[in-house]
């Protein structure tokens, strides 16, 4: 199971090639609010500088750059990079310099930064404790797995695919983990905020990846001024939450579905004869991600999270121990069959004869829909423990799940429909739905539903709903040329071509979530 990353860029108006823009004055993106780190690149900028050197590798200036950080996430040389220490260190501290190697970006683990366990606690006048910063700092960049991790780079905010009313992350690349840095601390430091700041690291962090032997940037910077061409290759990730806080881990499962989004954008990419990269190998490439994806994702991702739900944390390790080693279904079915009968004692984890007796008491103590969700459905899917919580809570129509759990069991799909979460990071989307029940041919199981069956249907119209933020309604010839769309790009598999009759024959469960008007059939809303 690897743990993928994604990781956020400055715009460069030339593709983050080491080089200066050339035209620095046009890209006013990268001094956003929302650029990387923060507005640091507007508040340290000198305009005149750059256009002294526009279009200059990095190596040929007398300066360096801002953007330092993002600037040669693609290029093919060496650039030196720059870090200013806190204006509150108030002492000699120096301005770090360090060489970023060809095709890398210095990135920084902020949400691990200001969460609740890395708080002084007691009568410390000091927020937030720096030795327990930097070991979360550690831990986040010592689980990513060299020649596995892959990297999705990506804007924020500050870009020119974003508006304020329709604000938008920006997929601009995807390459594969080569090398890691090492934490850097600043020079000339006071023992004070050395000992204060643990030693006085510098929150940036050198991500070195394949590129270009694994991996591409989308050519936005050759398009600019090619608006209709622009737009069929701009790629925005249906799940915003892995593009939060600079970086952040994302699951086999999340990265599937990047994946897939990206092989639409590669398409686009062949269909207009575009030459910056050779997109047919690009193409092989995404392609065998996706085998080596779902062998990693498994069959139960989500068995994880449901056994935390029932308080059988114990069970995880091994779990996880044996699906790496290619038994994942033995070992999910042994401790389903623990859970099920009081005959079958553990022994595939050690716990005590008082702990087997209380786990299995609190299982039975689940009713009938909750134990079969947890059994045979959950489990497909790679949601977390506060998710399952909400779903199989009596309450569970405050998040929006107005069907009962036996529908759910019936209906998955329903999960993707209706699940509102209590924040913009509690989301389960139609495609984290749908891998679960159409796995891949490789992983050796059923197909938990038919490919054009009346509730993946239903799904797709209420998903393509879901992402018009214009009308309340759509024609139904639009919503098929989407889905559509979408279908075309995935798996063999799970491909499918809907036509305008599937609006008629499943009139009567796309009704139970959609409001159709029967006097002009072509137009459809929730």
């Amino acid at each position: 199971m690897a743990i993928h990353i994604s990781l956020r860029l400055a715009w460069h108006n030339d593709g983050w090639n080491g080089h200066i823009c050339k035209d620095p004055k046009c890209n006013i993106y990268c001094i956003g609010q929302h650029s990387y780190p923060g507005t640091s690149i507007l508040e340290n900028r000198d305009i005149d500088l750059e256009l002294q050197s526009a279009g200059k590798h990095c190596s040929k200036c007398k300066f360096i750059p801002p953007c330092s950080f993002s600037i040669n996430a693609f290029g093919d040389k060496p650039v030196m990079a720059a870090a200013t220490p806190p204006a509150w260190f108030n002492d000699d501290t120096q301005v770090k310099n360090w060489e970023m190697s060809p095709a890398t970006a210095s990135v920084w683990d902020y949400e691990d930064m200001y969460g609740d366990d890395v708080l002084n606690k007691g009568d410390s006048s000091q927020t937030y404790n720096y030795d327990k910063r930097l070991e979360k700092a550690k831990e986040y960049y010592s689980s990513l797995k060299l020649n596995e991790t892959l990297i999705f780079y990506y804007s924020n905010y500050s870009n020119p695919f974003s508006e304020d009313e329709n604000k938008n992350y920006i997929i601009v690349g995807v390459s594969r983990l080569k090398t890691v840095g090492e934490i850097m601390y600043y020079e000339g430091t006071s023992q004070k905020n050395r000992d204060k700041y643990a030693g006085g690291f510098v929150w940036q962090m050198p991500i070195t990846s394949h590129y270009p032997d694994e991996g591409f940037k989308i050519p936005y910077h050759l398009y600019m001024e090619n608006p209709e061409i622009l737009k069929g290759m701009i790629t925005i990730p249906e799940n915003s939450r892995n593009f939060k806080y600079a970086t952040r881990a994302i699951s086999d499962d999340d990265a599937l579905i990047l994946i897939e989004q990206l092989l639409a954008t590669v398409n686009y990419l062949i269909n207009i004869n575009d030459k910056s990269e050779n997109w047919v190998i690009r193409k092989i490439w995404l392609e065998s991600l996706l085998g080596e994806l779902w062998k990693n994702r498994g069959v139960y991702p989500g068995f994880p999270s449901v056994l935390q739900t029932i308080n059988f944390t114990q069970a995880i390790p091994h779990f996880k121990k044996e699906t790496l080693q290619g038994q994942e279904i033995t070992s999910f079915n042994h401790i389903i069959d623990f859970l099920e009968n009081d005959n079958i004692k553990c022994e595939f984890c050690s716990i005590t004869e008082k702990e087997s007796i209380n786990i299995k008491r609190q299982w039975k103590l689940k009713s009938k829909e909750q134990r079969q969700l947890l059994r045979d459905i959950i489990p497909l899917f790679d949601i977390s423990r506060e998710q399952i919580e909400k779903i199989l809570a009596d309450d569970r129509e405050k998040n929006g799940i107005i069907f009962s759990l036996n529908e759910i069991i019936n209906n998955p799909y329903i999960l993707s429909e209706q699940y509102i979460g209590d924040g913009p990071d509690d989301f389960i989307s139609f495609n984290k739905i749908d891998n679960g029940l159409l796995p891949s041919p490789e992983l050796g199981v059923t197909l938990k539903t038919d490919k054009d069956s009346p509730e993946r249907f239903r799904a797709l119209v209420v998903n393509k709903l879901k992402q018009e933020n214009k009308h309340s309604f759509l024609g139904a010839d639009k919503i098929l040329s989407d889905i559509n769309f979408k279908m075309d790009m995935l798996p063999e598999w799970k491909t499918h071509h809907f036509s305008i009759q599937y609006f008629e024959v499943d009139e009567k469960i796309l009704s139970e979530s959609l409001v159709i008007r029967t006097k002009m059939r072509e137009n459809i809303f929730i």
